[in-house]
């Protein structure tokens, strides 16, 4: 299982804020790498969030075997890409496309293969002090958790209220093929990002992803999960997204001078 995954900052705004662009996005890109998307973009326009930093665009679209979503946080001047499939594809290719459309000054990037450890970014040290936030990879074998799409759903329905998160939607559920193998698809939308899972049924293998915009007590998160999933682990994993976000983030105060900084000009002093 393949995972891209891009971190960019000092972005421009107001393509941040631009729904057509990120729908054109999500509907031209698995074209273009070859990946054959299951359904049509869902955008959510998210701009009446508690934290207000936390407003901007988030969008997914699910694709045989997997999901690619886009989180802006346009106030923030950064977005979140994640690209997951169980097909090869053109990491450089995808990366140039995405820069281009949402040109940025700093950005990193991560390929991982969901089964290999030694994939995942070593040396980077968790900071919750500067980094955006946790993003946690579970995979499991031998899987013995909800697998019908009523019972995906309805525990996806509640676990964000479970687990300390703020829904913004109601779950999306598909069934697809993977070859011959049949993949039920779930993802769900969360103020702090998303939360989604594919269980192959023939392997009985399962995928979960949690991304989180802000540090959440790990340890119990992670005991909730293994509860309700009750499966074989096979990778767990967290690691930061946005690593040294701090650093790199724009304040208002200094959007503020930016604006201000003709008057300078005006007259020579």
């Amino acid at each position: 299982m393949n995972h891209f995954i891009m971190d960019a900052f000092n972005g421009y705004r107001s393509r941040l804020d631009d729904i057509m662009l990120v729908h054109e996005i999500l509907e031209e890109l698995p074209l273009k790498l070859g990946i054959k998307p299951v359904m049509q973009p869902f955008i959510l326009p998210y701009y009446n969030g508690v934290v207000p930093e936390d407003c901007g665009i988030s969008a997914f679209i699910f694709l045989e075997g997997g999901h690619f979503t886009i989180h802006t946080f346009s106030f923030r001047e950064t977005y979140f890409v994640d690209l997951l499939s169980p097909e090869l594809f053109d990491a450089q290719k995808l990366d140039e496309i995405l820069k281009k459309a949402f040109p940025a000054e700093q950005s990193n990037l991560y390929l991982l293969e969901r089964e290999k450890k030694e994939s995942y970014p070593q040396k980077i040290e968790i900071n919750e002090a500067l980094d955006f936030g946790p993003h946690l990879f579970l995979d499991f074998i031998d899987y013995n958790g909800p697998k019908t799409m009523d019972d995906l759903f309805e525990l996806f329905d509640t676990m964000p209220f479970k687990i300390g998160m703020t829904p913004i939607i109601r779950p999306y559920v598909v069934r697809n093929l993977v070859g011959n193998e049949k993949v039920t698809s779930i993802l769900t939308m969360i103020a702090e990002s998303h939360i989604s899972l594919h269980y192959y049924e023939e392997s009985n293998r399962a995928y979960l992803d949690l991304f989180s915009c802000r540090f959440f007590n790990y340890n119990e998160v992670i005991g909730k999960l293994k509860q309700v999933f009750n499966s074989k682990i096979t990778n767990e994993t967290l690691i930061s997204r946005g690593s040294k976000y701090q650093n790199f983030k724009h304040a208002s105060t200094t959007q503020a001078i930016n604006s201000r900084a003709w008057t300078e000009n005006v007259y020579k002093r």
